[in-house]
């Protein structure tokens, strides 16, 4: 199966009360738009090519970590245009909404294979009725033919197994409850690594920490960006680490500040310790 994908981070979303558009608020330390793209570049067989399309006063650059994207500055009024010159050409195409961050690389790879499946247009719905959908997949030719291609008539709606997945963010809430799912996969993921956390649902861990097996983790602790770490550590209570690299068997015993800095393995941190900069 060969397709293309394109990524539309141009709606503003007033609800969200900001001057940053909403494809750029962070979520677990990444853009929002990030995390859709990610996703996309995961699916199997991956794409030939991604595409997205963003508002001429956003910068969009999403680094290293998404490789071969191409991004496309569309001047404000001319989104459907842009998105119809996108997927016009023949072969299968996929668009994304990058404002629905928690579809994962599965549920675009079922899009895609009932799309091609059935020669027909095939969509995700987002959560909540009324939204349109947040991923639209089929021929590049019918996917241009609408007057606006994210709203195709008579496409098949897939259902997700969650529906949560299906959350656009339009506002703070929507944002807070993206993550709570985003919160849910990361803990996760760290426990079936040997990971224990005695109340996960009171820490938060960003996308790029990473914790050795057998750490224990406090209740209260926040992780933020790219903080490593060791094997068999232990976390105190309401301890937060700020891109800091935590030794092997180090004990932090509780409402330590660690920034951008380094701790030797086997040290121990007594209560209130602070170490580097912010």
């Amino acid at each position: 199966m060969r397709w293309r994908a394109v990524v539309v981070a141009l709606e503003r979303a007033p609800g969200l009360r900001s001057r940053a558009s909403v494809h750029l608020h962070p979520l677990a330390g990444c853009p929002i738009v990030w995390h859709v793209v990610r996703a996309i570049l995961d699916v199997k067989p991956a794409p030939s090519s991604v595409i997205v399309l963003h508002d001429v006063g956003d910068s969009v650059d999403l680094g290293n970590g998404t490789p071969d994207v191409t991004y496309e500055a569309v001047p404000r009024g001319d989104a459907a245009r842009a998105l119809r010159f996108a997927v016009g050409t023949p072969g299968l195409a996929l668009i994304a909404d990058g404002a629905a961050p928690l579809v994962d690389a599965p549920s675009y790879e079922r899009l895609l294979g009932a799309a091609e499946a059935q020669g027909t247009v095939a969509c995700i719905a987002a959560e909540r009725d009324g939204r349109g959908p947040v991923a639209i997949a089929g021929d590049g030719m019918a996917l241009a033919a609408p007057p606006d291609p994210r709203r195709p008539d008579g496409a098949t709606c897939l259902t997700l197994p969650d529906p949560a997945t299906g959350i656009r963010i339009t506002d703070r809430h929507d944002m807070a409850r993206a993550a709570m799912v985003v919160h849910e996969r990361l803990i996760r993921q760290h426990e079936e690594r040997g990971v224990s956390f005695l109340l996960p649902m009171t820490t938060w861990v960003d996308l790029d920490v990473r914790i050795g097996a057998d750490t224990l983790v406090y209740p209260g602790c926040v992780l933020e960006g790219s903080t490593v770490i060791g094997s068999e550590c232990v976390i105190g209570p309401h301890s937060r680490l700020i891109e800091a690299h935590i030794g092997r068997g180090a004990e932090l015993k509780g409402w330590n500040y660690v920034a951008r800095t380094s701790i030797r393995n086997h040290a121990v941190l007594e209560p209130h310790e602070r170490r580097g900069l912010d």
